[in-house]
């Protein structure tokens, strides 16, 4: 039994296909069928069932198939130990990301971690938030950013950080810095620029509106975008009111272009996750990027 065999197994049960597995581990789809047969032979019994239209483990398989991830994972970790001795980190990770984490968060992350491990390589894909957890599990980039979980059973979400969501309006505006605005002021009162339908964000303050008892059909929202950057323009440009990430919105508080508006509720923070395909074998310049990134932000939330 060698390890290429089971590896090859390995990838056919999780990518639930034979061609599937032979592309991801740089194989011909024929060297997969003669490892798996090989296997089937040496153990005696069958592992994958051949005859409906997805690759699946049987009985057998499902019992061979956990024990075979505990024995890759053992080489890969002990490979793994022994390479990070010698410091000699190199290669590239790819990144998907939603618009907070991959405009104003990682660029800051990437400086730092470039300045340490100049030889490892990121490519950020800026995605919608829907986006990031099935590129994912199609294993298009080896880790996500994304600001909520969703329901994907084949990913682990890992919080790192929280934001806070700020309302705000045009500089002009005559909006008092003593006053506490309640929602219903806010929101029935003057026009509001939202995110676009599908984005985290829509999601977490449209839910805490409901749960402020707000009418959403009574809100005033002629306009959507489907970034930060170009809600904050159109708050600029006297267009109305709207919500946003405190991080994008920063900047522009400070140069006197937008104010942020007081309010008698409390928003809520929006929290960010690292995504990560659950039960997979993920590279140690993954890992490294994941524990660098974890640690960055307990130093500094970006105030």
């Amino acid at each position: 039994m060698e390890f290429r065999q089971i590896e090859a197994f390995v990838y056919v049960i999780e990518l639930a296909s034979f061609s599937k597995a032979a592309e991801a581990i740089s194989m011909s789809q024929s060297s997969v069928s003669i490892y798996i047969s090989a296997l089937e032979k040496e153990l005696d019994t069958t592992l994958i069932n051949r005859s409906t239209k997805e690759a699946t483990p049987t009985l057998a398989g499902k019992i061979f198939y956990e024990n075979a991830k505990e024995l890759l994972t053992l080489k890969h970790n002990t490979t793994h130990r022994i390479k990070n001795l010698s410091k000699n980190y190199s290669g590239e990770i790819n990144v998907v990301a939603s618009s907070v984490p991959a405009q104003y968060i990682l660029p800051k992350v990437i400086a730092c971690f470039n300045k340490v491990y100049p030889d490892i390589s990121l490519n950020v894909k800026q995605i919608e938030s829907f986006d990031v957890a099935p590129s994912i599990t199609a294993q298009k980039a080896e880790i996500g950013f994304l600001g909520g979980t969703v329901d994907e059973v084949r990913c682990d979400f890992r919080e790192f950080m929280t934001e806070k969501m700020v309302f705000i309006a045009p500089y002009d505006e005559n909006i008092s810095n003593s006053k506490e605005y309640s929602l219903e002021e806010i929101l029935y009162e003057r026009n509001f620029i939202s995110r676009e339908k599908g984005s985290g964000a829509r999601f977490q303050y449209e839910r805490f509106f409901l749960e402020q008892n707000i009418n959403l059909g009574k809100i005033n929202s002629s306009v959507s975008f489907d970034n930060n950057q170009s809600i904050i323009n159109a708050v600029v440009s006297g267009l109305g009111i709207s919500i946003v990430s405190e991080f994008a919105a920063r900047a522009f508080v400070e140069k006197k272009m937008i104010e942020v508006i007081k309010l008698n509720a409390k928003l809520p923070e929006r929290k960010f996750y690292f995504v990560l395909k659950k039960n997979y074998i993920h590279s140690h310049l993954v890992n490294l990027f994941v524990e660098f990134t974890a640690n960055e932000m307990q130093k500094r939330s970006f105030d």
